[in-house]
């Protein structure tokens, strides 16, 4: 009987050891099927990624290797425009070394150059401030006619160009504000006070004159160039005729007395009416020119220097220039 329950017993514990190693066995299989399934996908999650990374970088590279090779169109001559002089040699307007591929062609003053480089030194001259167009090596004067011809400027930049050269040609008297429309007028002949506004004369239909001196509107015969009929306009040649003295207080005369002179003077050099307040040496600076001229001789203050060394507070050997009767003319250089 022992032996039979001993017989049982042991049969039904490998029974059970059967059973456990069976299940132990599928559920390691089914935990290492999971775990493989898993690990796969992570893997393939893992390529996905870094393929898609890939390849987002590699769109990026290419992209920013073409925004490096895109460059502004660069302005060339026609090989085949005759009206142009073509020489062999160096860009002299390139002071900014970027080597334009464009041919030479010749300025009026006879230095070569090419659209860009010619572009570049012109706005330069611009942002500077400066109303002309000279060239950086001998200084002659290019008109604008030659300067949008030779670099070939697009009508963005004449507009541009002509703006700058608008504002910047303000401070030296060449621009007033019409008194009609209140636009920026630029006066070609300094020689002549009457001056026609194209803006009122559209709006009028019928031409519109103002006086360049009283900024009224033209009253008088337009020949009549100096002056107008307004009450109170007075040609320059009048206010210096009639000004009143000055005694520059640190000028001495030949007696050591402080020296009287007209308190208004025209400018030698571009006939701008300039005063004198009395105080300091003899010399003052046109605003319209930057020219440095003696106030008691009219000559400019190197030509004054060059006669009278060190005088500044000194009466000059040819003594006090006379009232002056007629408006020195500029000539631009």
């Amino acid at each position: 009987m022992g032996n039979i329950c001993t017989a049982k017993r042991r049969k039904n514990s490998g029974q059970q050891r059967s059973n456990l190693t069976t299940e132990q066995s599928s559920n390691s299989r089914q935990q290492r099927s999971n775990l493989t399934t898993e690990q796969s996908n992570n893997s393939r999650q893992q390529r996905s990624n870094l393929t898609t990374e890939q390849s987002n970088n590699s769109r990026q590279q290419r992209s920013n290797l073409k925004t490096k090779q895109i460059k502004p169109s660069e302005k060339c001559y026609d090989p085949q425009d005759r009206t142009l002089t073509f020489v062999n040699g160096e860009d002299e307007m390139d002071f900014l070394c970027n080597d334009y591929k464009s041919l030479r062609a010749k300025m009026s003053c006879g230095h070569a150059v090419t659209p860009m480089s010619l572009t570049d030194w012109c706005r330069r001259l611009l942002d500077q401030g400066k109303w002309r167009f000279v060239c950086g090596h001998c200084d002659a004067e290019w008109s604008f006619e030659e300067v949008r011809k030779m670099a070939l400027l697009t009508p963005e930049e004449v507009e541009e160009f002509e703006k700058k050269t608008f504002v910047n040609a303000a401070p030296n008297l060449k621009v007033k504000e019409c008194p009609g429309c209140k636009s920026r007028v630029m006066r070609t002949d300094l020689d002549d006070l009457s001056v026609i506004c194209k803006v009122c004369t559209a709006k009028r239909k019928n031409t519109y004159i103002f006086c360049w001196q009283c900024l009224r509107e033209w009253k008088g015969p337009v020949l009549c160039t100096d002056y107008c009929d307004n009450d109170g306009c007075q040609s320059p040649l009048g206010i210096l005729k009639t000004c009143g003295d000055v005694v520059l207080k640190g000028v001495m005369d030949a007696r050591g007395c402080p020296l009287k002179c007209p308190s208004t003077r025209a400018c030698p050099t571009c006939g701008m009416l300039v005063g004198h307040d009395g105080t300091l040496c003899k010399n003052v600076v046109c605003r319209q020119c930057k020219v440095e001229f003696c106030f008691v001789c009219l000559k400019t203050t190197e030509e004054c220097q060059k006669l009278n060394p060190g005088t500044w507070f000194r009466v000059c050997s040819s003594g006090v220039a006379p009232r002056q009767t007629s408006i020195p003319v500029w000539q631009h250089r």
